[in-house]
């Protein structure tokens, strides 16, 4: 790694200042709280962002004048709750600020012992800890792999019901509210394919699908860092307001752009009933460069949700700003509150004149400067080598911060049954009724893994238009589920009295109700010769037309 670049070497960086930091540490086991020197951290990085947080930071514990108590818990499985509050210690304004504060879970952790080999019996005399933490959502949902059935439901309730201690959020998102015919989360490292194999092609987790949906409905999630909350949004969160930096504040100023969209977007819908084209404004785009999607909504409504949802992704992005401080924030400051500089102070002709940022991101490395376990233990602050480096954007041009993320894959495949409020329960009737909304015909299909019932369109598939042979009751069908909707992948099993024995080579269809109540269509082998059979029975009552070698039977008669 680039020196210039490595966290973890900060006096190397020109950016790199010395400050003297009080850590206030904390880490919780089963109920337990342990305290740590502040002095003793000897190293810490932190990447905080508007969506959340990921820290790493090493500490020494002494081990001779008195026992280390933290060793025994840290050493097990078990959950650990960090807390962790940073700031500076000499020349604070009144009111002093507030501390940055992170509070999160450990992912990661060691421990090294230094024996002391000169000392009789070799003891540790001191143990350095490391541990890496990140917020709540981002450790727990990042392992969490549901696959699970929601119908006529929305996603505030799928959301809500992934939410567990200590995760605290509030959802305040339109479109999270939208009821929906069927939600499904296909989540996990296996999945099996209609053709029956198994293999490792979706690696998706909670998290993953939930920056997803908000990358795809343009949402926000925001992250408190004072209440250690998340808020999930349309919009980013209120921009705290903070006081103008002076230039001795600030070491180093960037601007810069992100590529502009220069792209002309158009959405086809390739309907034969509801065929078009339409594009969506891009004012910066460039005559001639396409951005075709493919569509193929029969409902107008959803064509035109989408090309709405297209059109709010193309904010202009503006000016992007990156900042070096040469020294810890001498006031509030953490993502979400505003950045500018103080312009009576500050020349006139900077590009960062006059303009407000909204920060949503921070790079605080900061190492000790004398990391030797003897130094300053035990005391509240020591000094370190401080990089501080800021990120944010326009506060005029709202722009969605998310973490980076994997697509879930779909579909899930799970087996269902078709369900029928038609005829009798011994009959095997079909049923699709058309939806008041869509008015599309549509199968009701129960699955038996999560004892449901889903909706799934009634389409021809792969028949000629000739036929219409609806999957009537208690037909067995393999499911491909998507997000919002399913579809038939294939039918698993034969109905009741339709296979017939290998010996007769034979063909058959069988229309009807039920056996007393049916016609059978069959071509089989008797004594190596063909027989085609028409036989229709309405109980005891039936009809036959058979035509065999040298004879055509026309019957109708009673059967007992």
């Amino acid at each position: 790694m680039n020196d210039s670049l490595n966290p973890w070497t900060a006096n190397k960086n020109a950016n790199a200042c010395d400050e003297s930091l009080v850590f206030d540490l904390s880490l919780t086991i089963n109920g337990k709280k342990y305290t740590i020197p502040g002095a003793n951290v000897k190293q810490c990085h932190i990447d905080a962002f508007s969506y959340g947080f990921t820290s790493q930071l090493g500490f020494y514990l002494p081990n001779d004048q008195r026992d280390d108590e933290l060793i025994t818990s840290f050493a097990t499985e078990d959950l650990i709750s960090v807390e962790l509050q940073v700031k500076a210690v000499h020349n604070l304004p009144d009111p002093a600020p507030k501390a940055l504060i992170l509070k999160g879970l450990v992912t990661q952790k060691s421990v090294y012992e230094q024996a002391y080999r000169q000392v009789s019996g070799a003891p540790v005399l001191y143990r350095y800890y490391q541990i890496s933490f990140a917020d709540p959502a981002r450790v727990l949902w990042k392992q969490h792999y549901p696959c699970e059935l929601y119908v006529d439901d929305t996603f505030s309730t799928v959301i809500n019901a992934q939410v567990v201690s200590p995760i605290d959020l509030t959802l305040d998102f339109s479109p999270l509210d939208e009821q929906k015919p069927l939600i499904c989360l296909s989540l996990g490292n296996t999945e099996t394919t209609h053709h029956g194999e198994t293999g490792t092609t979706n690696q998706a987790s909670f998290y993953d699908f939930l920056v997803d949906y908000l990358a795809r409905n343009n949402g926000f999630l925001n992250y408190d860092y004072e209440s250690n909350a998340y808020t999930i949004s349309g919009d980013e969160a209120p921009l705290q307001a903070g006081t103008a930096f002076l230039p001795y504040e600030v070491t180093r100023i960037e601007s810069r752009w992100p590529e502009t969209p220069r792209t002309v977007m158009r959405l086809l819908n390739g309907t034969v009933d509801s065929s078009k084209q339409e594009e969506v404004d891009n004012s910066l785009a460039v005559d001639g460069i396409k951005h075709d999607v493919m569509l193929r909504h029969t409902i107008e409504s959803r064509f035109t949700s989408r090309k709405d949802l297209e059109s709010n992704k193309l904010r202009k992005q503006g000016q992007q700003l990156t900042a070096w401080l040469s020294q810890w924030p001498m006031q509030d400051f953490w993502p979400h509150k505003s950045f500018s500089m103080d312009k009576s102070a500050d020349g006139s002709t900077f590009l960062h004149t006059s303009k407000t940022y909204r920060v949503n991101a921070l790079s605080i490395s900061a190492v000790a400067l004398d990391d030797s376990p003897e130094h300053d233990v035990d005391l509240e602050y020591t000094q370190y080598r401080l990089v501080y480096k800021l990120s944010g954007h326009d506060s005029t041009s709202p722009q969605p911060a998310l973490p980076k993320y994997q697509s879930p894959r779909y579909p899930l495949y799970v087996e269902g049954i078709i369900v029928s409020e038609q005829g009798e329960d011994d009959e095997k009737a079909f049923d699709v009724p058309s939806n008041d909304d869509t008015g599309q015909f549509e199968y009701k299909v129960n699955i038996p893994l999560w004892d449901l019932t889903i909706k799934v369109l009634l389409e021809p598939d792969f028949l000629n238009p000739h036929f219409y042979f609806p999957f009537y009751r208690n037909t067995k069908l393999l499911l491909g589920i998507d997000l919002l909707r399913a579809h038939v992948i294939r039918v698993l099993s034969w109905g009741e009295d339709v296979q017939l024995p290998m010996a007769t080579q034979g063909n058959h269809i069988l229309f009807g109700k039920n056996s007393e109540d049916q016609t059978s269509m069959s071509h089989v082998y008797e004594d190596g010769k063909p027989v085609l059979a028409i036989k229709r029975n309405k109980d005891v009552d039936t009809e036959l037309v058979q035509l065999e070698e040298g004879s055509l039977i026309l019957q109708t008669c009673e059967e007992e």
